[in-house]
């Protein structure tokens, strides 16, 4: 075998060594990331209404919960030098839940000198937790559009695809569920759960139902859920920014 042959099969056999220890873990190469080309503009917004679709008794430590169906848009633009060069779009429909629970040891009961019997259930210890978004079901909705610029780009190895717009579009969209103002529409749905709900207790505990009032006395607070924050990305969700109704055929 001449030299020129044998360098061949030396050179050969060790490019094979060399991917075997690429493979394997022994050698890496990292390519660092590159720079920002400039500003990132991030807008997550419901484009119609939120809707509280339904309500069921529950038998855990809370008394009801309710569902909720969220559309979601997501826009995120890439800016340099005054210039969009890309625009991320995201779009959902949101299918997610929270639950209606009441402090336990709230409930007053008063047995009164006529033999009726009074329960009161004070407002501020009613509570919605919990609240969340079914990503399984929800993903059959969503819609990623990146663009012919995003596309391109994204097919470079040593860019990360994932923007994060999908991911904090259902965050904003847990937000939503858990708004005050959602919370203000699921609990005009689910008042009248909670009251069958002590209702049926004290029946259970031998007090005639002719003889037995339950009530709510005062409202819950509806706190707002803490901002989302992504990087550099700061989505806040207030009551006044989201629009949730109760649906007509709600049930």
């Amino acid at each position: 075998m001449n030299r020129m042959a044998q360098g061949i099969v030396i050179g050969g056999f060790a490019a094979v060594l060399l991917a075997m220890a690429f493979a394997v873990g022994i050698f890496s190469i990292s390519v660092p990331s590159l720079p920002s080309l400039g500003e990132i503009d991030v807008d997550v917004k419901l484009p119609s209404e939120a809707r509280i679709v339904a309500v069921e008794p529950i038998s855990l430590d809370c008394r009801a919960r309710v569902h909720a169906e969220v559309p979601v848009e997501g826009v995120r633009q890439h800016e340099s030098f005054g210039v969009v060069y890309r625009t991320d779009r995201v779009s959902m429909n949101a299918i997610g839940d929270v639950d209606t629970c009441v402090d336990g040891a709230a409930a007053e009961i008063s047995h009164r000198s006529d033999g009726s019997t009074e329960v009161v259930i004070p407002g501020k210890s009613i509570r919605f937790v919990r609240p969340r978004v079914d990503t399984v079901k929800t993903a059959e909705s969503v819609q990623v559009d990146k663009g012919a610029v995003g596309k391109l780009v994204d097919a470079f190895p040593w860019v990360d695809d994932n923007d994060g717009l999908t991911p904090l579009a259902y965050a904003y969209a847990q937000n939503v569920i858990g708004s005050s103002q959602c919370m203000e529409a699921a609990y005009e749905v689910t008042q009248e759960i909670l009251l069958d709900a002590y209702r049926q207790q004290v029946i259970d505990q031998g007090v005639d139902d002719d003889d037995l009032v339950v009530r709510i006395e005062g409202r819950p607070d509806f706190p707002d859920p803490e901002p989302i924050e992504s990087g550099d990305v700061q989505l806040t969700v207030a009551g006044q920014s989201v629009d949730c109704v109760a649906s007509s055929d709600i049930g």
